[in-house]
């Protein structure tokens, strides 16, 4: 477009990361092998289909067919129905024992096995530090334990002031609201609300900025945003900031 649109650097990947994704050594090798089994282990979202499974008959490898469109979806904060804790629930149910529960979320015998709870951790504590919107289910989490409250909703913010390619990247406040007791989401047009306890599945929109951050974690490690309305095209500074 003429110089209208500047891409900002990327920032510099987390050390844990780096260094799993480079050299020869068994554990790297492994990773890299399993990238998306490790991907999928730490995920927020699910991903969701209409999956076509008549076309395995059983005299042929295995095919994984959709039709139509995928997206993404995202469950409550506690367990319901004494089922076992998947995606954003894990960062927040029986974290005393989340490195197991991660791997066991992986269903195969055979996947389970050769995942290593080394490299589990040092994915965990990485996220933790680094990734804001696993700071923000750590604290629901905090709150829970506290015995603070017993009903609360998780509310991922879609506007945002600033561009966060440009600028700092915010703390996990400036993504996510805790928010107690009843409110009416229909204030809150786009936004995700996670409530502690729900008996469906919310489907996550397409245009929130949070979308591919919920579901591939270790590709944007520090939370970053995708598409959204309004962001700016004119990104060098000194400019006039045109929005598209």
């Amino acid at each position: 477009m003429d110089g209208k649109v500047v891409l900002p650097l990327l920032k510099r990947v987390p050390r844990v990361l780096e260094d799993l994704h480079c050299g020869d050594h068994d554990q790297r090798r492994h990773f890299r092998k399993n990238i998306r089994k490790y991907n999928s282990i730490f995920a927020f979202t699910s991903m969701v289909g209409k999956v076509n499974r008549s076309i395995n008959k059983g005299t042929a490898p295995p095919t994984f067919s959709i039709s139509g469109q995928n997206y993404h979806s995202i469950g409550n904060m506690i367990l319901t129905n004494n089922d076992r804790p998947r995606f954003a629930q894990l960062y927040i149910y029986d974290t005393e024992n989340e490195i197991q529960n991660r791997i066991s979320v992986v269903r195969s015998t055979e996947s389970t096995s050769i995942l290593e709870s080394q490299i589990v951790k040092r994915l965990k504590d990485m996220l933790d530090t680094c990734n804001p919107l696993a700071k923000s289910f750590r604290s629901a989490r905090d709150r829970f334990r506290n015995g603070r409250t017993s009903e609360i909703k998780l509310r991922l913010i879609r506007k945002r002031e600033t561009d966060r390619r440009v600028y700092n990247f915010p703390t996990a406040s400036k993504v996510a609201i805790l928010i107690m007791g009843d409110i009416d989401d229909s204030i809150f047009q786009r936004d995700i609300i996670i409530q502690t306890t729900s008996n469906k599945l919310q489907r996550i929109d397409v245009i929130h900025p949070l979308y591919l951050a919920l579901q591939y974690p270790l590709i944007f490690p520090y939370g970053e945003d995708g598409f959204r309305p309004g962001i700016e095209t004119s990104m060098q500074y000194g400019l006039n900031s045109t929005k598209k």
